[in-house]
């Protein structure tokens, strides 16, 4: 029998993982009327003190004028995915993003488009959540197909936005977001060839509608991860 009080301690990596991932996210996510509660709520999840020192800053200096600065329309940065992509169409990353998030039955948040850092980077964490629940259930086969599910999700679809959005927050962005940047690449892994923004994928891109795509190379196909197409 577990015990509520004595976690299985190979969950607390993971779990540990999880909330750098969420503050992560929380900061690149616009700072909204209870931005600062959810950073609050998560100081006491984080155990290295650069991501602890990156929560107490981001409350201090965020605020939502900054952030469209930032990130907005006018803004220097581009933290879309679609704005990286140097393989596919808009249509095809999306869909490709929208059957990852359903087949380990996540929600984005209605606030960012699907393809944002920020979602990205929730999805993270919520598959290192999900590594975590099945090292309790001591199921082994989804442990291992979320395992899989995120060092894909990580190599594809994070690194491509993290190590761009770092370089131009290097250039043109707020020390507290460069440092967030620079954790969520380092996170992601190696840093991807240098891809041109994608222009054709800005906002208001009639091409961003084209949703409705069939398999092409290059996507991941997260079906071979789910054999049973399940979700975990």
């Amino acid at each position: 029998m577990i015990s509520a009080a004595q976690p299985v301690p190979e969950l607390v990596p993971h779990l540990e993982r999880a909330a750098e991932w969420r503050l992560l996210s929380q900061v690149f996510s616009y700072p909204g009327e209870d931005w600062n509660r959810s950073i609050r709520l998560l100081l006491d999840c984080l155990r290295e003190e650069r991501f602890r020192e990156l929560a107490r800053t981001a409350m201090s200096a965020s605020e939502p004028g900054l952030w469209m600065s930032v990130f907005g329309p006018a803004g220097p940065v581009r933290a879309r995915a679609v704005a990286w992509e140097g393989r596919l169409q808009p249509g095809y990353l999306l869909a490709a993003l929208s059957s990852y998030y359903g087949a380990f039955a996540y929600e984005p948040p209605a606030a960012e488009p699907p393809d944002h850092l920020a979602v990205l980077l929730d999805f993270a964490a919520w598959l290192e959540v999900k590594i975590a629940y099945a090292i309790l259930l001591r199921d082994r086969e989804a442990e291992g197909t979320a395992r899989r599910a995120l060092e894909t999700f990580l190599s594809r679809f994070v690194a491509p936005v993290a190590w761009p959005v770092f370089r131009q927050l290097e250039q043109a962005g707020p020390a507290f977001l460069a440092a967030a940047a620079c954790l969520a690449a380092e996170r992601s892994g190696p840093e991807p060839e240098t891809a041109a923004t994608a222009t054709a994928a800005w906002p208001g891109s009639e091409s961003l509608e084209d949703l409705n795509c069939p398999d092409t190379p290059g996507v991941v196909q997260v079906e071979s991860l789910l054999p049973d197409r399940r979700a975990l």
